[in-house]
């Protein structure tokens, strides 16, 4: 595809609707020439243009270097919430549902009133506290009891009085 027809705020802008639509080929190539004309340049590239670029990485099979990038673009900008959002997403993609819940957390600390992040911790399902909060999570009565609550009331286990 040939990009020297786009300006570089349109390769970001498409490379972001691609996303979207979820075509993580065509969101790769895109945001690729849009961070390798910040490279020729030799300028730093907007942090949340780097996460964009490193879910897509992540979302084509290179779940390594699109976390790496979006670690970096989190140091670079700790307080924008679509980089918390793309990060939670590939932790997601890497198969770790705790590092996606801790980075809508820390995002939502951040930004509390973000509705991408509200809606994604809400559809990640945040735990409840333990039956038995003296024992460990793991514990084998915690582990049991929170089932048959579960079961019961059909809802995550509630806290019972000791």
């Amino acid at each position: 595809m040939d990009f020297q027809e786009y300006a570089d705020e349109e390769l970001l802008e498409e490379g972001r609707e691609a996303t979207k639509r979820e075509q993580w080929t065509q969101a790769r190539e895109l945001l690729s020439e849009y961070v390798r004309r910040f490279a020729v340049r030799r300028e730093n590239v907007p942090a949340s243009a780097m996460a964009s670029y490193a879910l897509s990485l992540a979302q084509t099979k290179e779940t390594r270097l699109g976390l790496d990038l979006c670690r970096k673009a989190q140091y670079a900008d700790p307080r924008n919430p679509h980089i918390f959002w793309c990060l939670a997403q590939i932790h997601l993609i890497g198969k770790s549902r705790k590092e996606a819940i801790e980075a809508v957390e820390k995002g939502l600390r951040a930004s509390p009133d973000n509705f991408v992040l509200l809606r994604m911790r809400r559809r990640l399902g945040v735990r409840q506290p333990p039956p038995l909060p003296f024992l460990d999570r793991r514990h084998g009565l915690n582990v049991r009891l929170g089932r048959i609550i579960h079961r019961l009331k059909g809802s995550p286990a509630v806290m019972i009085p000791v």
